[in-house]
């Protein structure tokens, strides 16, 4: 068998050899059988343990909340509570591993406390609704500066800059997508999920009555909430990468200059599709419309075939985006 046999065994499609940077000889042994099966059996344990779906019975049975978070162990948790406690030096009150074990008779009970615990600041009430109405309507320093839009790029900017400063937050995605099937964990979830999109919902509410603004007769307050918590989220997702200069502007998460989020133009695409122009035509009618049938407003003259209307110039092709060079 030849070197080139043994790197891409038959049936397999992708080669490897470019992929892994810590297996030794990698020209030889990357695409090797034995490689892949080590690698493949890992994979199904990293999917078995980290990314198991909420729903359904595995067979292996729920994973145990010490084995998901092996690396918060009673002893390095007693000794980060003997170094930082400032209490009384009596050994009855002091946080010894004795004490530990007569508060939680077993280290899951700890963990499953202390990730509930962990997700409390993000249980209360948010705040960053309040300031973004500050912003909207004239309570904060920047609110008197600029239109509609740039208080949206002030309002997004803030938001995603705060979560993508949580540690809370992260905790909240870590939780997600890896303790969503304990019962107790997701309650808290969505005890967080819910009060932040009450919290943004009263706003937008109250901010479209303010403006005079009504949404489509076909979309609710929840719809408009859950939407751009949804993005939101999304785009904090991204913004948690470190960032460098080898990402297209639009797909930058954070714009520090203007500044900005890539979560504003989502918004502002969100508020235009959610607001009722004064037809009172549904959303799903409004976007309908914009294909209709071949005998409809593209033959109609309403919208040309090449998707623009009669008194708007086309789109302008920017071209396509590379990244800087290297510097000398």
């Amino acid at each position: 068998m030849t070197v080139d046999e043994r790197q891409v065994p038959q049936g397999t499609p992708e080669d490897l050899s470019d992929l892994l940077s810590e297996v030794r000889h990698a020209d030889v042994l990357a695409n090797d059988s034995c490689t892949r099966e080590f690698l493949q059996a890992g994979e199904r344990l990293l999917h078995d343990i980290l990314a198991r779906d909420a729903e359904g019975t595995p067979g292996r049975g729920r994973v145990p909340f010490d084995e998901l978070l092996a690396c918060v162990s009673r002893r390095l948790v007693v000794d980060e509570a003997e170094r930082s406690w400032t209490g009384p030096d009596a050994k009855a009150g002091k946080p010894t591993e004795s004490a530990f074990r007569y508060r939680w008779n077993t280290q899951a009970g700890y963990l499953r406390d202390l990730a509930i615990y962990s997700l409390r600041s993000r249980l209360a009430t948010p705040g960053q609704a309040g300031k973004a109405a500050s912003v909207l309507f004239g309570t904060d320093g920047d609110s008197g500066r600029g239109g509609f839009d740039e208080k949206i790029d002030q309002i997004a900017y803030r938001e995603i800059l705060n979560l993508k400063n949580d540690k809370a937050f992260r905790l909240q995605m870590i939780f997600r997508a890896i303790l969503a099937h304990d019962d107790q964990v997701a309650n808290a979830l969505r005890r967080v999920d819910q009060a932040h999109v009450e919290a943004w919902k009263e706003f937008y509410a109250d901010a479209f009555g303010r403006l005079g603004l009504r949404l489509r007769p076909d979309v609710s307050w929840d719809d408009l909430a859950h939407a751009l918590h949804a993005a939101g989220e999304g785009v904090v997702f991204r913004a948690l990468l470190p960032e460098t200069k080898h990402v297209p502007p639009s797909a930058r998460p954070l714009d520090h200059d203007k500044p900005t989020s890539l979560l504003a133009k989502i918004a502002m695409a969100i508020i235009i599709a959610f607001t009722d122009p004064g037809d009172g035509e549904p959303l799903r009618d409004a976007v309908r419309r914009l294909a209709g049938p071949p005998d409809g407003p593209a033959q109609a003259g309403l919208v040309r075939p090449g998707g623009r209307s009669p008194d708007r110039p086309g789109p302008v092709d920017p071209g396509s985006w590379s990244p800087p060079a290297p510097a000398a």
